[in-house]
């Protein structure tokens, strides 16, 4: 066992104080001169022994109601397979079916799944804000189904002549145009370096976001009806009205397709569709 030895100089036992009238006591020598190896052991623990202290702290002062949500709510924020996820992935995993049966002429099944879409799209929504199942991947790729769902169903209606070429071709390239837009204004607001994990780490470094204008919105509900109507058009037609709505639907298709256009150059043109987070400071590379 190593001795570890004490240098006190004895100047500074036998030191007055002027201020408080008294002679240093021996332990208030000690603690000012104390061996460097106590020292160098204080100050390597002290930080750890410091932080430990407060997060139990903290701990003690967090209701065990409190430490249950914020461990329920990390695990949701990063998994990959809460409910409404498996959900969105049913989508994601129905929609080629639907645009399948949609070009065989099976109106049936087509309109089953996509009856099932829209449903799980909102029940989707409800359990992850009810049940606090919100989560990064939810928010990335539930958006992503409903425009894949959309862009299949618009392709394939193209295909069987249900939409014009000419409405089909202002929607599917708006939406290739603005998904363009979004990954360049994405990689050029990014801090250097830019790699591949900052570029998908919308939620952890957030740098843009995008403001659909009035007009946009109109049209995304447009296209919406338009669309869904034409999946829905043949039950409609034989069960429902009994009558042809091929003139509404032309009217219909005109509308959306001059919406979608004019919607389109507002994203392109406007200066406030797209707005920068956080500012990047231009570097020389």
């Amino acid at each position: 066992m190593s001795v570890i030895r004490l240098r006190l100089p004895i100047v500074s036992l036998l030191r007055y104080n002027a201020t408080s009238r008294q002679f240093p006591t021996i332990s208030s020598c000690i603690l000012k001169y104390q061996s460097p190896i106590i020292n160098s052991r204080n100050s390597r623990n002290f930080s750890n022994t410091s932080r430990v202290y407060s997060d139990k702290k903290r701990l003690n002062s967090t209701p065990k109601e409190s430490i249950l949500e914020i461990v329920k709510k990390e695990n949701s924020s990063s998994s990959l397979w809460t409910i409404p996820n498996i959900l969105t992935y049913t989508r994601i995993i129905a929609t080629p079916f639907i645009g399948y049966f949609i070009v065989k002429g099976d109106s049936d099944s087509a309109i089953m799944l996509f009856t099932y879409s829209c449903i799980t799209d909102f029940i989707d929504g409800y359990i992850a804000r009810r049940f606090n199942m919100k989560s990064v991947v939810g928010s990335i790729i539930d958006p992503l189904a409903d425009k894949f769902l959309m862009t299949v169903c618009t392709v394939s209606l193209a295909t069987v002549n249900s939409i014009p070429l000419s409405v089909a071709s202002i929607i599917i390239g708006r939406d290739v145009i603005l998904s363009f837009m979004s990954f360049y204004y994405r990689y050029y607001s990014l801090q250097p370096p830019r790699t591949f994990d900052k570029f998908i780490s919308i939620n952890q470094i957030p740098t843009i976001s995008v403001h659909p204008n009035l007009l946009g919105k109109v049209n995304t509900g447009l296209q919406m009806v338009y669309i869904g109507g034409l999946v829905f058009k043949p039950i409609i037609e034989t069960q429902l009205l009994s009558m042809n709505l091929d003139i509404y639907f032309q009217g219909m298709g005109m509308i959306v397709g001059l919406t979608t256009l004019l919607s389109g150059l507002t994203y392109i043109f406007g200066k406030n569709s797209f707005r920068y987070v956080i500012k990047n400071q231009k570097t020389n590379q």
